[in-house]
């Protein structure tokens, strides 16, 4: 062997020995998480039988739990001992050198636990499929699985029920890819080869557990075909192939003919690949897939289209036996195209049917668990009223009238029984605050084992019960997307009295499918669906001079016209977001001070409003002003909360001694007029076309009349400035008045528009001064370009004041809307858009950089030139003609990076 192949071979050893160490991961991993469903069967278990002794329900038997949950108990009990052995084996971290093999060798005559379970999980299912058609069993299950704290309501208990058989079958899969990931020479190769033969025999032996394996062999053996597969294994999500077939595919402008797997939970889409060499072993075992996409049919919306139809998404071909699938996960859709009408007929019966059984699988357990936590929150309401739980309570000087803690409440819960252990309990008092029925005194917590307060929304009348009108939305919403993505439309275009009216349906044609579906069962029930669908404002009659009647009448869907654009009469829904307040705001950043943050507050309906702001305060420093609408502390909306509220959010935001960001209402342009001030107006400008605020004293008369660093000048004195140059408006600023450089200048605390305008400064003032700079600033030449202003005006009494008409920059324009949750109670939500910040600065600052490099390559040659060491004489004199030629193109190049750069360092970005 050379050394070449012996490298190669060493190297192919490691690569094993790495995915080795990943499959024994991958079993110690997934081990633990079954151990844990299996413990949570057991709970549910034992809370079952709970209930079934109290003989409260006769559908609730200690025959119905054995019957549903089996041996499950002794299943846990071998696969605690089977987890702790694996986990003494794999200790500390699973590695290559570690041996696995024994352990399943050790528990050969305990796996066959499962006959028993395998046995009756079929039984089992009928059961609960039955006993889920009665609504008191279905809130019972509801209420076990939510103190279990399993909130995911979209896995049922026939998801948990059947994960024993899904783990049995899935240790074959496992143990044969780390035999395939076992080198032969290992000391696990042998046990390991024994133990999948184990594992498949058990399997074999169990019927059930038989197909289910055969299912998976299937699988594994088909995405072992796929070259490029990304994602988790197709084995993890799916257990059967539902249909396969070769499609057009239309995407981005491109038809390409594509190979598409439709199984349980997921769609997958190939290229079939090339063979090149034929009558070859690689060809035949070899891919023959390789893999282009994959989408979860839970995100997955499928549309119809017309024959003959050609849109954006078909890229402007002409679609025949085609429908649209959009992946609503990336907001990305294509087009497939079947060869004939049956094959798309097929298709699309097929996806229809997936999505059936995925839908009968949670049977309205939403509604089910909001009736079942309102009705055990009601009951629980009364009795800690009759206890006493509930009282006034006082916290941090205000007093909340009755509320609880929540340490207290999940006590009190064990000691009457509702629950058994606290962890239990914080599940129950999760699931009352998610679904409205309880909150926390002021909206800042979840629901913890705590002393924090909460409150039953009974108590401060925020409590909505639900409605008809909640699963009527639910259901119109659900119809919508149904009716839009059926291979035969219910909804299309109709020709009636002359006039054609787009995407509408005829209602007795819409009552005969929703009976078809199965959505009603008679024709009185769907015409009631369809008047309760008008009423709430989700179709009407297209002349509107009707209600919906088991007629050929042609109604539509609101949401159609205003796609469509074609809405002239719109009627709002219920449950639309209604706009309480259009808003132009600016956040402001104010940092504590000793006392306070310098402001005040007071309320004027229902809105919290600048009461007051102290002289020099960093509230007068960051632009607060008397007058103006506070709407967000720190992101928090406090936009229409109760004042009491609003106030603790202050104290406790100031406790915290960190800085306080508000969003606060301001004006887009706004008059300023500055008083006369012996001691000079009080702030600094630079750039022009508009010139820009770039200091302003604190405590000045500037800082008063409510100047801000970073407004733009737009007029002086009612004179238009905003395209003039920088020393036209200092002209216009110090206009017949007398100017000097006021003694008390140095002692000026300046606040600066950025923290990069503040630093500058602090470097300038370090230097050095210049007789230039000593001179007074107002005799010098002011450039257009030179963005400097270092002199404060000086009132000579012609004029009692500075009239400054200035636009505020960096507002957020948004728009405050109400609505109401699912639980009934108001909500407000603000939407805003922000203008950009740092634009104009950043590029200063890639030229400013530019400069830099160009001067220290001007400074090396300099020196290069001066030094007769390093350059030859007979090189001397051609090196310094070169130098002076390119050294004067550079120094230009240099002053025009740093001109341009303090241009932009003062320009103020456009609002919108």
């Amino acid at each position: 062997m050379t050394e070449e192949s012996r490298a190669e071979s060493g190297k192919d050893l490691d690569k094993q020995l790495r995915l080795r160490a990943c499959v024994l991961n991958e079993l110690i991993k997934t081990e633990r998480d079954y151990v844990g469903t299996l413990e949570f069967l057991s709970v549910f278990l034992h809370r079952l039988n709970q209930y079934a002794a109290t003989k409260l329900d006769k559908n609730i038997t200690e025959e119905t739990v054995k019957v549903l949950f089996s041996n499950i108990e002794e299943v846990l009990g071998v696969h605690r001992d089977f987890l702790s052995m694996v986990e003494e084996l794999l200790k500390p971290e699973p590695h290559a050198h570690h041996e696995i093999g024994s352990c399943f060798l050790h528990f050969r005559s305990r796996f066959q636990i499962y006959d028993e379970y395998c046995g009756n999980h079929e039984k089992a299912q009928r059961l609960l499929l039955e006993l889920n058609k009665i609504r008191s069993v279905r809130t019972c299950l509801l209420n076990c699985m939510l103190l279990g704290g399993r909130k995911n309501t979209e896995v049922p208990l026939e998801g948990y029920l059947v994960a024993p058989i899904q783990r049995i079958c899935k240790y074959p899969l496992l143990l044969k890819e780390l035999l395939k990931r076992t080198p032969k020479k290992h000391n696990d190769y042998g046990l390991v080869h024994e133990s999948l033969q184990l594992m498949k025999a058990v399997c074999s032996s169990i019927n059930e557990a038989k197909r289910q394996m055969e299912k998976l062999e299937i699988l594994e053996e088909w995405q072992s075909h796929i070259e490029g597969w990304e994602g988790s294994n197709i084995t993890d999500t799916c257990t059967e192939m539902l249909m396969q077939g070769v499609l057009l595919k239309i995407s981005a402008g491109n038809i390409q003919e594509r190979i598409f797997f439709l199984f349980d939970k997921l769609l997958v889409y190939c290229k079939k690949k090339n063979r090149r060499l034929k009558n070859s072993k690689a060809s035949t075992e070899g891919p023959r897939y390789l893999f282009r996409g994959r989408i979860n049919t839970e995100v997955m919306e499928v549309e119809n289209m017309d024959d003959g139809t050609a849109d954006y998404h078909s890229s402007g071909h002409i679609v025949n036996n085609g429908w649209k699938i959009h992946n609503t996960a990336k907001n990305k859709w294509f087009v497939c195209m079947a060869k004939t009408p049956e094959e798309k007929q097929e298709w699309l019966e097929a996806i229809m049917k997936e999505r059936e059984r995925r839908k009968s699988l949670r049977l309205g357990m939403e509604q089910d668990t909001w009736v079942m936590v309102s009705e055990k929150g009601e009951k629980l309401y009364h009795l800690m009223t009759k206890g006493n739980l509930i009282k006034d309570r006082k916290r941090k000087l205000t007093t909340f009238p009755k509320c609880f803690l929540g340490n207290e409440f999940v006590s009190w819960l064990m000691e009457i029984g509702e629950t058994g252990n606290p962890e239990e309990g914080v599940h129950l008092g999760q699931a009352l605050l998610e679904n409205g029925i309880i909150h926390h005194v002021t909206d800042k917590h979840q629901f913890k084992p705590e002393p924090v307060l909460y409150r039953f929304r009974l108590d401060d009348g925020t409590f909505h019960p639900r409605s008809d009108m909640h699963d009527v939305i639910a259901k119109g919403v659900r119809l919508f997307c149904r009716l839009h993505s059926l291979f035969t439309p219910v909804i299309r275009d109709k020709d009636y009295h002359l006039r054609t009216y787009k995407s509408v349906v005829m209602a007795n044609k819409l009552i005969d499918w929703l009976i078809a579906q199965g959505d009603c069962r008679t024709r009185e029930e769907a015409v009631i669906l369809g008047v309760e669908l008008c009423y709430n404002g989700f179709m009407h009659h297209v002349l509107e001079k009707s209600e919906f009647k088991d007629e050929p009448l042609l109604f539509r869907f609101f949401a159609d016209e205003e796609m469509e654009g074609s809405n002239t009469k719109h009627k709002p829904m219920k449950h639309d977001l209604k706009i309480v307040e259009n808003v132009i705001t600016k956040s402001l950043l104010i940092r504590p001070s000793d006392g306070s943050y310098g402001f005040t507050l007071e309320e004027r309906n229902r809105v919290p409003i600048i009461k007051s702001v102290d002289r020099g305060s960093p509230a007068e420093m960051a632009g607060l002003e008397v007058g103006r609408k506070l709407f967000a502390i720190n992101g928090d909306l406090v936009f229409l909360r109760p004042f009491s509220e609003v106030e603790v959010v202050l104290r406790q935001c100031f406790n915290n001694k960190g800085p306080l960001r508000v969003l606060v209402s301001t004006k887009p342009r706004e008059t300023v007029k500055i008083p006369d001030s012996a001691d000079g107006l009080g702030f600094q400008i630079r750039g022009f076309g508009p010139s820009v605020v770039h200091a302003v004293g604190r405590g000045t008369v500037a800082a008063t009349a409510g100047l801000h660093p970073g407004q733009c000048i737009i007029k002086v004195n009612g004179i238009n400035v905003s395209k003039e140059s920088h020393a036209s408006v200092i002209a216009h600023v110090t206009a017949c008045r007398k100017y000097r450089r006021p003694t008390q200048q140095d002692t000026i605390k300046w606040v600066y528009n950025s923290s990069e305008s503040a630093q500058e400064e602090n470097q300038k003032a370090n230097q050095k001064p210049t007789a230039e700079e000593n001179g007074d600033g107002f005799e010098c030449k002011v450039e257009e370009v030179l963005d400097k202003f270092n002199t404060i005006a000086i009132i000579d009494g012609k004029k009692d004041h500075v009239s400054l008409t200035v636009d505020n920059v960096h507002l957020e324009y948004g728009v405050v809307y109400e609505y109401d949750s699912t639980a009934g109670t108001k909500c407000h939500v603000l939407e805003k858009m922000v203008e950009p910040k740092g634009f104009f600065s950043l590029t200063a600052k890639i030229l400013e950089a530019l400069a830099r490099n160009d001067d220290m390559l001007v400074q090396m040659c300099s020196r290069l030139s001066s030094s007769c060491e390093v350059i030859p004489e007979e090189l001397q004199v051609r090196f310094n003609a070169m130098y002076g030629e390119r050294a004067e193109h550079i120094n230009q190049r240099i002053t025009s990076y740093r001109k341009f750069s303090r241009v932009l360092k003062n320009r103020a970005w456009p609002t919108f």
